[in-house]
């Protein structure tokens, strides 16, 4: 199962981050897909957040259509 972690430090949080926990859950049910979705303290790359982590691997996503697009290359399609 793929594991997305959302920083909730609080320039990510204060930069958008506090809303993609919603946006991310509402695309997974959108798609009928499943991930572990958790959010995470400050990923150390402030200046370039909000940040979110797919199985390990850090990306910046500036907003929540950018976290959209991320997860739909992320996502493996399930039957």
């Amino acid at each position: 199962m793929i594991r997305i972690e959302i920083c909730l430090g609080s320039s990510c949080f204060a930069r958008g981050g506090s809303r993609f926990p919603a946006v991310v859950a509402a695309w997974l049910q959108e798609r009928g897909l499943q991930a572990e979705v958790c959010g995470r303290r400050c990923s150390t790359v402030c200046s370039d957040g909000p940040n979110v982590r797919v199985d390990g691997v850090a990306h910046h996503v500036p907003d929540e259509e950018a976290l959209r697009s991320l997860l739909a290359d992320s996502m493996p399609a399930q039957v």
